[in-house]
């Protein structure tokens, strides 16, 4: 279950999304401009990613992993190789 506080965030995202909306369709009388379709599809956008966040109780709940991967250390190695020669023939130039 999701906690509260990622509730509340989201929920409130959406409602000031919705605001939003509605302020820009009341500010835009008449046939926007192009870049004002822009600005209100962003915030139709941002106002549904919003609510379907609000609504989901699986992406609040994800567990941070830490894991490791071990490394070949001859690749290693070589690529320190690569690098030095690298650093020395800028410290040439």
């Amino acid at each position: 279950m999701a906690s509260e506080d990622w509730n509340m965030k989201w929920k409130t995202s959406w409602q000031d999304n919705l605001v939003l909306a509605l302020h820009l369709t009341r500010k835009y009388k008449g046939r926007p401009t192009e870049e004002q379709f822009k600005e209100m599809k962003l915030v139709e956008h941002n106002a549904r990613e919003s609510l379907m966040y609000w609504s989901s109780d699986s992406s609040a709940g994800w567990d941070k992993v830490h894991s490791e991967m071990p490394l070949d250390q001859s690749k290693v190695e070589e690529q320190n190789k690569h690098l030095e020669a690298g650093i020395s023939a800028e410290d040439s130039e």
